[in-house]
């Protein structure tokens, strides 16, 4: 897929931040949905007819969960960034890799002072030159940062679909109210039960369709979160098995 500097412009073309990319086309097509719905008058009625604002609610904690979503996302491409600049790094030095105070010689002063993945190479030179070292435990760290902050999507989604179906009951309840309603079979009564059972069915259909749609479309965004976890995973594993073990290990054993 076209990279995002590709378009823009940059200095990198690494890619890193192609999921942004991504993010902000998905965000689009939604807008344009939405100014679609609208221009057909079906947003209005959505909102209009859900006399119990759950939708209101659903549409409110969309935003704010898509806004999340796009933090998480420039968090992680900026830490994507600093894998594969890593990885650039440590491909071009020659020879074994060597340490001083801790740190990994070829890295210094091109990572970021703070981040997930400069405390990664910080740490994982003392795993892989001690004999109890254990790079798989820090790599599991590291998985385990970045999925904990995409385990949010998963819960607003969730959240989302629970709402739609508490607006499910809500509509019935309503329309079983209408129902108890009717104590004269008149022509009057009869209308005005009909209407609040038909108001009734409006708020729980509606209300189930916007949690489902809301939920769909947040579980897409998070996606995308999820699977720049997985690039920068398979980055930091390739990193670590393919240079930093064969190039760290026989220095230790020379040291010993």
């Amino acid at each position: 897929m076209t990279s995002l500097v590709r378009v823009f412009g940059g200095t990198f073309n690494d890619g890193a931040f192609d999921t942004l990319m991504r993010w902000c086309l998905s965000i689009a097509l939604m807008a344009l949905s939405a100014v679609i719905l609208w221009d057909y008058g079906l947003l209005q009625y959505l909102f209009s007819a859900d006399t119990s604002r759950i939708s209101v609610v659903i549409a409110g904690l969309f935003l704010g969960f898509a806004v999340h979503s796009l933090w998480i996302i420039l968090w992680m491409s900026r830490e994507y960034r600093q894998a594969l600049t890593a990885v650039d790094a440590l491909t071009q030095s020659k020879g074994l890799i060597v340490v001083e105070g801790g740190q990994i010689t070829a890295l210094v002063g091109k990572l970021a002072p703070q981040g997930l993945i400069a405390d990664y190479f910080r740490t994982v030179t003392t795993s892989l030159t001690e004999p109890d070292g254990d790079r798989q435990l820090l790599l599991q760290s590291v998985a385990a940062s970045l999925r904990r902050r995409t385990k949010v999507g998963v819960y607003g989604a969730d959240l989302l679909y629970k709402l739609g179906m508490l607006g499910t009951m809500i509509g019935f309840v309503m329309m079983l109210n209408s129902m108890g309603d009717m104590k004269n079979f008149d022509v009057e009564t009869l209308r005005a039960a009909l209407q609040r059972m038909i108001g009734g069915m409006a708020v729980s259909l509606l209300t189930t369709i916007a949690g489902l749609v809301g939920g769909i479309l947040l579980r897409v965004l998070y996606n995308l979160a999820e699977g720049l976890t997985t690039d920068i995973m398979q980055t930091m594993v390739q990193v670590t098995e393919a240079t930093l073990v064969p190039r760290l290990k026989p220095k230790a054993a020379g040291n010993v």
